[in-house]
């Protein structure tokens, strides 16, 4: 078992920057079904690391609801990122998307709060970064348009999301290595967001939208090898 730990890690990022490099590559060329097609190919990917996690910690003796709740998570993830494909093509697909990485942060927070229980500190955190969210919002003069409600619903949940994952590493119930990557993961899924916001509403540079997907990929990534026993 512990030699399957160390290999599998590796062997799967090796996995993911290629897939990573070759979902850039396609998107350059404007190839929708090749990006697609390697975008969701990546979030399997993400998937088949959590479940190697899991059953790494099952045998170890060490799985818990906590980390099915991520892996949850994780699947939920696949189907907004076929919807998001559509982000400038179809505005029902895009919100469908929306929904389903909604979902995705239900399922992380529960994961979170029900680990490291419920505090002051993160809801803190949610409000000054909302609030700074915001004014980059108006700054740039964002037009969400009919996507106003649903995006402003998933921007609480995920950025309540990344400010627990953040504050859980200094619980005592943090298990510092595997605590330390989640929060990475969410952090990087946030800031993804942030570029992929400013991408989408605010300039036409292909460069945001390179930052969004190489920090949400690898956030997903972090938050997939965060299953791992470390």
């Amino acid at each position: 078992m512990f030699l399957l730990s160390i290999v599998a890690p590796v062997v799967i990022a090796i996995c993911y920057v290629i897939l990573l490099c070759l979902y850039i590559r396609m998107e350059a060329l404007h190839d929708f079904i090749r990006a697609t097609t390697l975008k969701l190919t990546l979030g399997a990917l993400f998937c088949i690391t959590g479940v190697i996690g899991v059953l790494l910690l099952t045998m170890a003796g060490s799985v818990t609801i906590f980390d099915i709740l991520v892996l949850c998570g994780l699947i939920c993830a696949i189907g907004g990122d076929y919807f998001l494909q559509f982000i400038r093509l179809d505005a029902k697909k895009f919100n469908t998307g929306i929904l389903f990485f909604a979902i995705t942060q239900c399922f992380l927070l529960a994961s979170l709060f029900l680990r490291f229980g419920i505090g002051w500190q993160e809801f803190v955190i949610t409000v000054v970064v909302l609030l700074l969210v915001l004014l980059m919002m108006k700054k740039q003069n964002w037009q969400l348009g009919k996507a106003q409600v649903p995006l402003t619903v998933y921007t609480v949940l995920l950025v309540l999301m990344a400010a627990k994952a953040v504050v859980s590493i200094f619980s005592p119930q943090a298990i510092v290595g595997r605590t330390v990557v989640m929060a990475a993961g969410a952090v990087l899924f946030l800031i993804s967001d942030l570029f992929l916001g400013i991408w989408n509403y605010h300039t036409d540079k292909k460069i945001h939208a390179n930052l969004n997907w190489i920090t949400y990929f690898s956030g997903m990534f972090l938050l997939a090898l965060s299953l791992h026993p470390m």
